[in-house]
């Protein structure tokens, strides 16, 4: 029996945020609709980790009296959101997904990127599910809406998840290795990672700070983008002049002998879809083994985890995987660290000198999401993250099974104002319809 999806489309924000602006809606009724469709299945996709309807309600009645006095503060004005459990929200615990912090009290301020959505005029609904303290193990109970019987990613599963199945049109996850853009892939909705660190880190509970970033899921790419452009800072912000047409390489490198028969399609499909709307479209080989780089990070992470929470080593409530993590890291010293710090550097500097396109595309995942809790296979997005720049995921297609693809649009550290504008062109022409 196939298992019925519970993925919906939970609005355009764009059109959304018109409606706002025209009062043809209002930021109550959009948290009632929310609502709804969170009492309606949450209680089968389990993304959420705690909800705060109470002061959402009184958040969004102070949004509706300035939207009815024409005071719109931004695009975003009266959206709701999840936010990843490792980002502080006032008067919210963050546990992190860790029952080492069951006890833990309450948040007594936002997190900078919470803040500024609440600037915006945001409404935060609640936090959304995370593995333990944002690692690969400790999976959350959430599930993947397009198929329940199989995983929505991680570390960031449930803010994809409750996008994915229309409770939110936004959320906020963090990736440390491939934590925003796997779940997009697999919950078949759009993402934006900035360059790594791009956004403020302050009030995220650390993994790895070298690689903690912050990003944003949207049901489509639009969405995804819209948030991003209030949440880039101004030195990430700049306008440039688009290239017309975009050169767009597809990156090639040994990993992706793994890769399904349908991630493979995927690739080729996309890849003349571009070249037939007049995209400069080429094949790209990556100048460093994609092996090599994820080898230098996962050193990297688990030296910097074994500093950030050396507690958790010997904790029999903390995953087994984590537990291990943290021991191997506490055997590499500081002049390790260093070097595989000065390799990294040279990666990059390697990889930016050599391969010269606007815009990379890849694949975010060897094939769709697998059955099971386990959070998927990350090494396809590892070295992009390690590369440091920004990453907009796009939902592309389904495989026969009814499960979603996904493809990585990537751009070089900084260019994360030009990769909106890219994306948007990409997207126009591959992007799943919405």
């Amino acid at each position: 029996m196939t298992t019925p999806s519970l993925a919906a489309d939970p609005g355009s924000v764009e059109e959304i945020g018109r409606a706002v602006e025209s009062r043809q809606t209002d930021p109550v009724a959009l948290l009632e609709a929310s609502l709804r469709r969170i009492d309606t299945v949450e209680n089968q996709v389990h993304g959420w980790r705690l909800l705060d309807r109470d002061r959402a309600l009184a958040q969004a009645k102070v949004l509706r009296q300035e939207a009815d006095a024409g005071r719109i503060r931004s695009p975003l004005h009266g959206i709701p959101i999840a936010v990843k459990d490792v980002l502080d929200v006032a008067g919210l615990p963050t546990r992190a997904g860790s029952s080492t912090r069951a006890n833990i009290a309450r948040s007594t301020i936002d997190s900078q990127i919470v803040a500024q959505l609440r600037t915006a005029g945001v409404i935060v609904l609640g936090k959304a599910h995370t593995t333990e303290f944002a690692y690969f193990d400790g999976p959350p109970p959430t599930r993947n809406p397009h198929n329940l019987d199989h995983t929505p990613g991680g570390s960031s599963g449930g803010p994809a998840a409750v996008v994915a199945a229309g409770m939110v049109p936004l959320s906020l996850g963090t990736q440390t290795a491939g934590s925003v853009s796997r779940p997009a892939a697999y919950c078949g909705i759009a993402a934006f990672k900035p360059s790594t660190r791009g956004w403020s880190s302050f009030g995220v509970v650390p993994f790895a700070p070298s690689f903690d970033t912050v990003g944003v899921f949207g049901h489509r790419v639009s969405d995804a983008l819209a948030a991003a452009r209030v949440l880039m800072p101004p030195y990430l912000r700049r306008s440039v002049a688009l290239p017309s047409p975009p050169s767009i390489g597809f990156v090639t490198d040994p990993i992706t002998d793994v890769a399904s028969a349908a991630v493979t399609e995927t690739l080729r499909s996309a890849s003349e879809a571009l070249a037939g709307a007049g995209f400069r479209v080429e094949q790209a080989r990556s100048p460093v083994p994609f092996a090599d780089i994820i080898g230098l990070h996962k050193m990297a992470i688990e030296y910097e985890v074994s500093h950030a929470h050396p507690g958790l080593e010997h904790n029999p409530e903390v995953s087994a995987g984590l537990r291990d993590a943290i021991g191997r890291g506490r055997l590499i010293d500081g002049h390790a660290y260093r070097d595989v710090c000065a390799a990294l550097d040279a990666v990059r500097d390697r990889f930016w000198a050599t391969v010269k396109f606007d815009a990379l595309i890849f694949p975010a995942a060897p094939d769709v999401a697998p059955e099971g809790m386990k959070t998927g296979d990350p090494r396809f997005i590892v070295p992009f993250t390690v590369l440091g720049g920004p990453i907009v995921s796009i939902p592309v297609a389904f495989d026969a099974g009814g499960l979603p693809l996904g493809l990585m649009l990537i751009g070089a550290p900084g260019a994360d104002a030009a990769m909106a504008g890219i994306a948007q062109q990409v997207a126009e022409v591959v992007e799943l319809p919405r």
